[in-house]
């Protein structure tokens, strides 16, 4: 049978992480290896146990908000605004404004995390007795922060994305833990190949820098909370001093689309994106399967999906947490898909410099791995100077490496045993 399959290409890209708002400025601090992790500053955050965090700076959250006027008025939530900046650097990286026509072949799928329920509204409406006054709630629910989950839900940033910039068509909003947006660009990447659109802005945006969020993975055991290193090099993956994630804030947005469309309007190609696998471990909530099996399997879809042999990856851009458990299986799960192949890839992690964007995590991977396929430069992963022993694959000691990519893979898995990956391949062009 003949394939009828599209393909896929990535037209553009668009950023807002911790090292910054610029594709080329992130993308040059992250080969150069800097950290945009810094102090915690949240008012009252002196006692916090987390102390390190991967902020988007004051000056570039500054320029967000002024380029987003109305909606910062209006909107004021940070998510949400991270991910209308990276979406439009993205549509504008693509050199693609708006739709001629009605827009119904132009999509948007983006990843979210959780809602908050914000800490100023429910003391706002606690009795003296310590409880929350529903009634007076129900009254005055006008007066509730605009960061609130009752007027800020989930798929608040792709409704305001597919509004703004004429993308009528698919819209979809994927909240799937810390896999969520390589999931939300692997249904991107499937819903182009199979003729359901011409293009799809997709990625992800997420922050939970507040008390709620913070206070969440500390509860979980995930969230790094020692004093021993400066924040800067706190987050440290496949290190053998590593003491857990490191929570980071912001949003990374591709555009995908189908090649003849791509080419017909004389867009430029960064690299195809050939496969996506995704499998669930069904193990435990808050830990992998030990073995790696549930990561392994999605890696093996990815590939099978893509066509593309073991032999044919260079590089991986590894999800890669800095905690105890992950690190290790993650490097267990590469083991068993590429055997004696493992120890002559290169694998980074973007996360020891910007953090853990949650939800948001595969958006900004995605970039940094289309572009290691592009002009074939791995960023290196900082912190790691005492390796791991269950950790001994190549993963780039804080030293960018330059070498041929052919083809690589950006790897998430998250909390619930959620797992995804997608194959990014050069473009012959």
């Amino acid at each position: 049978m003949e394939n009828t399959q599209r393909k896929v290409v990535v037209t553009g890209l668009g950023l807002a992480t911790p090292l910054g708002i610029d594709l080329e400025q992130t993308w040059r601090r992250t080969l150069d290896g800097v950290s945009g992790i810094r102090e915690l500053t949240l008012p009252d955050s002196a006692k916090s146990p987390v102390r390190a965090v991967g902020e988007v700076k004051a000056a570039d959250w500054a320029r967000i908000r002024e380029e987003f006027r109305e909606e910062a008025e209006k909107e004021a939530e940070r998510r949400t605004l991270f991910a209308l900046w990276s979406a439009k650097a993205a549509l504008r990286d693509a050199d693609f404004e708006k739709p001629d026509g009605p827009g119904d072949r132009y999509g948007v799928f983006q990843a979210a995390g959780l809602g908050i329920n914000c800490l100023e509204d429910i003391r706002r409406w606690t009795t003296s007795e310590g409880r929350f006054d529903c009634l007076g709630f129900g009254r005055e629910i006008e007066q509730s922060s605009p960061e609130a989950i009752l007027k800020n839900h989930s798929n608040r940033p792709a409704a305001l994305i597919g509004e703004k910039f004429g993308l009528h068509g698919a819209n979809c909003t994927v909240t799937s833990a810390c896999a969520s947006a390589t999931q939300a660009i692997g249904l991107a990447f499937r819903a182009i190949r199979m003729g359901e659109a011409d293009l799809i802005v997709a990625g992800g945006a997420d922050s939970m820098i507040n008390p709620v969020g913070l206070v969440f993975f500390v509860l979980l055991g995930a969230a790094a909370t020692s004093g021993a290193f400066p924040p800067e090099q706190v987050s440290r993956p496949f290190d053998r001093k590593r003491l857990g994630l490191v929570m980071g804030e912001g949003a990374g947005f591709a555009i995908l689309e189908e090649e003849s469309h791509a080419l017909k309007r004389g867009a430029r190609i960064y690299a195809e994106v050939a496969g996506y696998g995704s499998t669930l471990d069904a193990y435990r909530l808050t830990a992998p399967q030990p073995r790696g099996e549930g990561a392994a399997g999605s890696i093996l879809a990815a590939l099978k999906d893509a066509g593309v042999a073991p032999d044919e990856i260079d590089y991986i851009n590894a999800h890669a947490t800095s905690t105890k458990l992950n690190d290790a299986i993650e490097t267990a799960a590469v083991k068993q898909v590429f055997g004696s192949g493992a120890r002559s890839l290169c694998i980074s992690s973007s996360k020891s410099m910007i953090g853990h964007l949650l939800a948001a995590s595969g958006g900004p991977e995605f970039a940094f791995t289309v572009l290691s396929v592009q002009r074939d430069e791995i960023h290196p992963t900082i912190n790691l100077t005492n390796p791991d022993p269950k950790c001994d694959l190549d993963c780039v000691p804080n030293v960018m490496r330059r070498k041929t990519v052919r083809a690589a893979l950006s790897n998430s898995f998250g909390f619930g045993g959620q797992n995804a990956s997608v194959v990014v391949r050069k473009y012959p062009g």
